[in-house]
C-alpha cells in the first residue's frame, strides 16, 4: 500500500494524520503532510520579528506505506533549549529515532533549537505517539523582553494598509519568481516560497523518500521596515561535496551563514542543510540566493544499487 498521491488532496489518513497532531494536511511531492507553527514563541532573529513558519515550524510526514501499514515517519519542531531533553526523553519511550538536535539560526531571541526525528511505524501509531511527546512543550507566550531587542523598533508588528499589502505582495510574487518556487505564500505580511530538489532521490531507514522535509528548499522574508529591507533567510538540502562552494557563493553576496548540519539518520546518499539570512532588499536576497544556488548540480543523485 503506496499512500503516495498524484494529486493534491489529502486523504482521509493523511487527513486523520493531521488532525491528530493539530496541524493542518497537505500533499507535497505526492506525499502527505501536516504543518503547524508554535505560535506561543515568538523570536527575534538579526533584530527583526521572525515569526513565519521558517522559524517557529513543526512539520510531521509519512509515506510509502507496506502490507503492514508502517512506513517512513519523519518530524521537525522548533524547540525551546529547556524543553529539549523532557522532549528526547519521551521520544525515546515510544522508540522514535532521534536524528538531530541543533540551531537553524544565529543572532535569535529566545534560543531556537530544532529537533529532528523518524521511524518506520503506522502513520496515526507514529502521530499519536508524537501528539504525547509534544506534551512536555510549552503552551506559554514566550517573547522577547524590549530591552533585550537588538532591533526595537522591529519588536512590534507593523500593521500596513491596503497598498502597502498590495505592494508586499507583489513583491513577494517576484520573490518567488526569481527563486523558482513552486508554492508561495502572503499572509500577515510574511512571504513563503517553496521548492524541492527532486533530483535528488535519497533513501531512509531503507525506503526511498520524496518528502518535503528530505529535500527542501525554503525561502522568506518578513518584517519589512520602511526603508524597504526585511528579514530575509533560504534553507536548502545539500549534498556534502557542494557545501563549501554553496558557503563561499553565499559569501561573496555578504549573506550570514547561520547552520550546515545533518537533519536524518540511516539516508542515503548522506544529506546535509544548510541555513542563511540577511537584512536586505528582498529581491536583492532572491537574486543574490538565485546566483548561490547555481553552483548546485541539477543531475540525478540516487542510491547506488
Amino acid at each position: 500500500m503506496n499512500e503516495r498521491n498524484t494529486d493534491m488532496n489529502p486523504s482521509n489518513l493523511c487527513k486523520e494524520f493531521a488532525r491528530i497532531l493539530g496541524a493542518t494536511a497537505g500533499v507535497v511531492n505526492g506525499v502527505c503532510t501536516a504543518t503547524r507553527s508554535r505560535t506561543n514563541i515568538h523570536p527575534v532573529v538579526l533584530g527583526r520579528n521572525a515569526d513565519s513558519f521558517m522559524f517557529i515550524p513543526q512539520a510531521f510526514t509519512f509515506e510509502n506505506l507496506d502490507s503492514d501499514g508502517k512506513g517512513l515517519c519523519l518530524g521537525e519542531t522548533v524547540i525551546l533549549q529547556e524543553e529539549i531533553n523532557p522532549f528526547m526523553s519521551k521520544l525515546r519511550e515510544h522508540n522514535i529515532i532521534v536524528t538531530a538536535v541543533h540551531n537553524h539560526w544565529l543572532f535569535d531571541q529566545p534560543r531556537l533549537m530544532y529537533m529532528h526525528f523518524e521511524s518506520i511505524d503506522q502513520p496515526l501509531t507514529f502521530a499519536r505517539k508524537v501528539r504525547d511527546a509534544m506534551k512536555v512543550l510549552v503552551t506559554h507566550d514566550v517573547r522577547v523582553e524590549s530591552k533585550s531587542c537588538h532591533g526595537r523598533c522591529h519588536c512590534q508588528s507593523r500593521s500596513l494598509d491596503a497598498k502597502g499589502r498590495n505592494r508586499h505582495a507583489d513583491i513577494c510574487n517576484e520573490f518567488n519568481r526569481i527563486l523558482g518556487g513552486t508554492m508561495h505564500t502572503f499572509e500577515n505580511e510574511q512571504c513563503i516560497v517553496m521548492k524541492s530538489r527532486l533530483n535528488i532521490k535519497p533513501e531512509v531507514l531503507g525506503d526511498c523518500g520524496r518528502s518535503f522535509l528530505l529535500i527542501p528548499q525554503m525561502f522568506t522574508f518578513e518584517s519589512m521596515s520602511n526603508d524597504g529591507r526585511a528579514l530575509c533567510a533560504g534553507e536548502t538540502v545539500i549534498l556534502q561535496e557542494e557545501i563549501n562552494p554553496f558557503i563561499s557563493a553565499l559569501r561573496r553576496q555578504g549573506i550570514i551563514v547561520t547552520a550546515v548540519h545533518n537533519h536524518w539518520l540511516f539516508e542515503n546518499p548522506r544529506l546535509m542543510y544548510m541555513h542563511w539570512a540577511s537584512i536586505d532588499r528582498p529581491l536583492a536576497f532572491a537574486r543574490k540566493t538565485r546566483d548561490a544556488l547555481s553552483v548546485l548540480t541539477d543531475r540525478e543523485v540516487c542510491v547506488r544499487k
